[in-house]
């Protein structure tokens, strides 16, 4: 039974959100007039207090609201105004200043960052350990891992030595960009120079995720096994980077022995722990696995969070269990949990593979309301849809919404447009997407071109196919075995046979190994005219090029029987065949 969308869950969703913003706006609101009252001139009994600013500005920092990093820039240079006007004067601190410098670099302006760091230093507030930190937090996040190096060594010379948690910081900039071996050199680094610091949980951590990311899986092993030797205990955090390391890794099997030692160390798992668990049980294929530990989760009083419920509606969908995965939203909202971005997508997308493009638009404009926006992925699925089942109005709306939204359609949208209208013989409409494409500087792919040569071929129109094939090669896209196969199916539809096996023979000449799909078209086309030797040659062809017969030829041969005067060669033919299966 298809799954059907209902209006009342939905209702419940918006409401969720519009509370979860107004208490976000709220909280914002209350921390701006509480630094609007500390430097209220009414206020002359208690002249402002630059620790209780910088309180009010760290509480900003740390809160939830999209903008709270604008909001301490904003108020921040609104301390700096008054200051100089106000008789009581009060000026930030290097506590303000690194505070500034953080928010910048979370922004990823670490230009600003830096350009805060040469305020504080002209105005003598110097600096410290945590604002080279946080510049070199932010250079790594931004993937200048080189300058935030430069930054690291140049520490001592500003007479701020590095702590360990810069040491940390800079670590795990280095395995996030993939230079885990790095991390470990700057690691045995800090213990050779006889450093305060050694490394310790935090560090080790940082490492085993930077080699399970490379998929070092050994290294990332060897780590645990020496911090553990160095009597290291692991945290909570170390079993959860094992246990997705593992999972991601597809060992499935260690991750859950890793869960079950968590035991031996004292350690309890969170619900972070249970998202892997249940994330790599799903890419295994083990749904049913995953879902009893869903159960265990409520079981033990977890509140299962938008991320579980995001892998397990993902992998509902994946599997074709829309309503399985609608039921789960209803209960996810019910619990308070909103979705994301990514459960939108899940279930537009599962919809649309269901055949269920109603409801993926419903999904759709519910989306929307959230105050979320479409992204080219959800754009070009429900596009997709669209063709596949022949709405291209709808389509044809779609694809001038989202140019109107300001999100560009890439190659892929283009590409559904084309191979749906070729689909149908539309080729003027089909052409007038493709000129659109190329006037807006979207070169089309090989992807797009086999679609439309493949549809050309099913219509009996392989001498434009041809030109399309010559085309491709001019422009720089190699003709793949999809591309030679749609040419032998046009071939072979026309009756033109010779030329067909004249191509197959050039495949292997330009590299391309023709596969069991070639053949089949070929032998088929030879089966319907009776000419049951060539095919058999064919399949002696195939066998040399360490191939086997598969079903579908199979089938050729047995479907021989009804258009051939000779049934008693066919059978011949099929026992040599199973023979040499």
């Amino acid at each position: 039974m298809r799954a059907k969308v209902g209006q009342p869950f939905f209702g419940h969703l918006q409401d969720l959100v519009k509370k979860r913003r107004h208490a976000e706006n709220l909280q914002l609101e209350e921390y701006i007039s509480r630094f609007h009252r500390l430097l209220s001139p009414d206020n002359i009994n208690h002249p402002p207090s630059i620790i209780a600013i910088n309180g009010v500005l760290k509480s900003i920092a740390k809160s939830k609201h999209p903008n709270r990093y604008r909001t301490v820039i904003d108020l921040f240079n609104r301390l700096k105004l008054m200051s100089t006007r106000d008789r009581r004067r009060v000026s930030p601190t290097i506590r303000t200043f690194g505070l500034l410098l953080d928010c910048c670099c979370r922004m990823r302006r670490v230009d600003l960052g830096f350009c805060v760091l040469g305020q504080s230093l002209r105005h003598g507030y110097g600096a410290n350990t945590i604002m080279f930190g946080s510049l070199i937090n932010g250079l790594c996040a931004t993937k200048q891992v080189g300058v935030a190096a430069k930054v690291f060594a140049k520490m001592p010379l500003m007479g701020c030595a590095p702590s360990l948690i810069t040491y940390s910081t800079l670590i795990n900039g280095l395995c996030s960009n993939g230079n885990a071996r790095m991390g470990l050199e700057l690691c045995r680094q800090m213990v050779k120079e006889g450093s305060c610091c050694k490394p310790n949980v935090v560090t080790y951590s940082t490492l085993i995720r930077g080699f399970f990311r490379e998929g070092d899986v050994a290294l990332a092993q060897m780590m645990f096994e020496e911090m553990v030797s160095e009597c290291i205990a692991p945290s909570l955090t170390t079993f959860n980077i094992l246990i997705d390391g593992f999972c991601k890794n597809g060992d499935v099997i260690e991750a859950q022995k890793k869960f079950e030692e968590m035991s031996e160390h004292g350690i309890v798992a969170n619900l972070i722990t249970y998202n892997s668990l249940i994330d790599g049980l799903c890419n295994h294929g083990d749904t049913d696995s995953a879902l009893r530990m869903f159960d265990e989760i409520v079981a033990k009083g977890l509140l299962p969070n938008v991320i579980t419920y995001n892998i397990l509606i993902h992998t509902l969908c994946y599997q074709g269990k829309v309503h399985s995965a609608l039921n789960m939203l209803k209960e996810m909202i019910g619990k308070g949990v909103l979705p994301d971005h990514y459960t939108f997508n899940a279930l537009i997308l599962g919809f649309c593979q269901d055949g269920g493009i109603d409801n993926a638009f419903k999904v759709y404009k519910e989306y929307i309301s959230c105050g979320h926006e479409a992204d080219v992925y959800i754009y070009t699925t429900l596009i997709d849809a669209c063709c596949k089942k022949g709405a291209f109005l709808r389509a044809s709306d779609l694809l001038h919404e989202m140019i109107e939204r300001g999100v560009m359609p890439d190659v892929v949208t283009y590409t559904c447009l084309i191979h749906g209208l070729s689909s149908i013989g539309e080729w003027s409409h089909a052409i007038g997407i493709f000129r659109k494409m190329v006037s807006q500087g979207i070169s089309p792919n090989v992807v797009t071109f086999n679609a439309w040569i493949g549809c050309l071929c099913k219509h009996g129109i392989t001498c434009e196919a041809e030109k399309l094939a010559s085309l491709m090669e001019k422009s720089g896209k190699k003709p793949d075995v999809i591309t030679y196969t749609s040419l032998l199916h046009g071939y072979v539809l026309e009756g033109r046979l010779d030329e067909a096996i004249v191509l197959l023979d050039s495949m292997a000449e330009k590299g391309i190994e023709p596969n069991q799909h070639s053949y089949s078209v070929l032998i088929n086309g030879y089966c319907k005219i009776g000419r049951l030797n060539e095919a058999l040659r064919l399949v002696e062809k195939m066998r040399n090029q360490g191939l086997k017969p598969n079903d579908v030829i199979f089938d050729i041969f047995l479907n021989a029987f009804s258009y051939c005067n000779d049934p008693d060669e066919v059978k011949k033919i099929i026992s040599e065949m199973r023979d040499g299966r």
